[in-house]
């Protein structure tokens, strides 16, 4: 412990300028949001509580409209069956699905085991 004093007593300078370019503000800065992040957990749950407490008063009211529409069917196909459209510098250009013809954008997402 005694070495580490004396190494630090000699290197004072390093200590100043640490200070004065501002690292020891960043690592407190950082250790205090820790702490804030840990003690705000409580507000959080709070927040929500009544947030929750809000929705059902609401619904008691029958003031809260509900949005709870069925999610989209989709039609006469899902287009599971798809090709891919390449380019000649072997990129993604379209896909194409077998079942119905429809020509779907690059973007379009496919389960690797529908290829």
């Amino acid at each position: 412990m005694i070495a580490v004093l004396n190494w630090a007593l000699d290197h004072w300078w390093v200590f100043f300028w640490l200070g004065i370019f501002g690292f020891f503000e960043g690592v407190r800065n950082f250790f205090m949001g820790i702490a804030a992040a840990i003690g705000s957990v409580g507000d959080r749950r709070h927040a929500r509580r009544m947030r929750e407490l809000e929705l059902r008063a609401q619904i008691e009211k029958g003031t809260l409209a509900t949005q709870t529409a069925p999610p989209p069917t989709p039609g006469l196909c899902v287009h599971r069956n798809v090709v891919r459209v390449m380019s000649s510098a072997d990129e993604v250009v379209a896909w194409l699905c077998r079942t119905c013809d429809a020509k779907l954008p690059a973007e379009w997402a496919v389960r690797e085991e529908d290829l």
